[in-house]
C-alpha cells in the first residue's frame, strides 16, 4: 500500500537536502517521544548503508525496527528501508527545485505486509485512507515549516550552506 504527501518550502534545494539529512535532529525528536534510537555508524556522515535500530511501543507491544539508507543522491533523493516484524516500509524523500529559493518535498511510503496480522492491519489502513492521507499531509506540512525555521536560524547565525 502506498501513501504520499508533498509540500513546498522556502529553502533552496541544497539547503533543504542538508536539513533533511541532519538525522541527529530527527533522532533527538524521536527520543523526546520515548522512542529509543541507536545509530550503528555513529560519528560518520549519513550515506548509503547508514543504519539505525529503533525501539518503540505501539498498541501496547514493544516493536523493534531496523532502518537503513538505501539511496542518498544529493540534492534530490533519500530512500530508507525499514523492517519490522511482519512489515516492510520504504520511505522516499524526493526534492524538486521550484526556483533558486523554493523546493518541493515529496514523501512516498510503500508499506508491505508479510504476515497475516500485518495484512489485516494494512487492510484497516486502506479503510481509513482518507484520514491517514490528511494526517500525513499535515505532518509533512509541519515538518516543512520546521525545516524553514531551522534554515532561517542557520542563516541568522551564518551557518547555512
Amino acid at each position: 500500500m502506498e501513501f504520499s504527501a508533498k509540500d513546498d518550502l522556502d529553502v533552496p534545494i541544497e539547503d533543504a537536502f542538508d536539513l533533511l539529512s541532519e538525522y541527529d535532529v530527527f533522532e533527538r525528536m524521536a527520543m523526546r517521544r520515548g522512542i529509543e534510537v541507536q545509530r550503528h555508524d555513529r560519528g560518520e556522515s549519513v550515506k548509503v548503508g547508514s543504519a539505525w535500530t529503533v525501539d518503540f511501543e505501539w498498541r501496547g507491544k514493544d516493536i523493534r525496527m531496523d532502518a537503513k539508507v538505501t539511496r542518498f543522491d544529493r540534492p534530490e533523493y533519500i530512500e530508507l528501508e525499514s523492517i519490522m516484524p511482519g512489515l516492510d516500509v520504504d520511505v522516499k524523500f524526493e526534492l524538486v527545485a521550484l526556483s533558486r529559493k523554493r523546493t518541493r518535498l515529496h514523501l512516498h511510503l510503500d508499506v508491505r505486509a508479510k504476515t497475516l496480522p500485518m495484512r489485516l492491519l494494512v487492510q484497516s489502513l486502506k479503510l481509513a485512507r482518507g484520514n491517514i492521507d490528511k494526517k500525513l499531509q499535515e505532518r509533512v506540512k509541519t515538518q516543512c515549516r520546521n525545516l524553514e525555521m531551522r534554515h532561517a536560524q542557520k542563516l541568522a547565525t551564518g551557518t547555512a550552506g
